[in-house]
């Protein structure tokens, strides 16, 4: 019997795919619920300028990468970071995306402050950012890497 030359490539090609590994589940409503309650409970505790409760919120080894400033690595560090940045009388977050695959998950978003540099008057500031988590066996999503930065002009000097 003589086999036609389109079988063998299509039985190889099931074969082959039959082999490759699921892909990673998506994120569930239950997980973007909770990453959105994690960037609204962020926004709580900055405004009550609780930064010991803040900190918590990123894992052990998180990076905090703020704009023109090198990255600050480490929960302490974080929170040492955070009680040296400058008075923070107005702040809110606004998620624009929640994205991810399996135990990895991103948010977006945009926000607005208002800061009271030493010497300075306030000043309103409003920009983006971008969090990364990674879900823990606990089923918490501790922030692994943060990054924002304003959407104002430098100041000129």
């Amino acid at each position: 019997m003589h086999s036609s030359p389109t079988l063998i490539p299509i039985t190889m090609l099931a074969a082959a795919l039959a082999c490759r590994p699921a892909p990673s589940a998506g994120l569930s409503d239950a997980d973007r619920t909770a990453l959105r309650a994690a960037a609204d409970t962020f926004a709580q505790r900055v405004r009550r300028a609780d930064w010991p409760a803040a900190a918590k919120l990123y894992a052990e080894t998180a990076a905090l990468m703020p704009p023109a400033q090198h990255a600050v690595t480490g929960q302490a560090n974080i929170e040492a970071w955070m009680k040296a940045f400058p008075p923070i009388s107005a702040f809110d977050l606004r998620v624009v995306s929640v994205d991810g695959q399996g135990d990895v998950a991103y948010v977006t978003g945009k926000y607005i402050m208002t800061i009271a540099p030493p010497g300075a008057k306030p000043m309103a500031d409003t920009g983006k950012y971008l969090v990364v988590h990674h879900r823990q066996p606990d089923g918490s999503w501790p922030i692994v890497a943060d990054i924002f930065n304003s959407d104002l002009a430098p100041p000129k000097h």
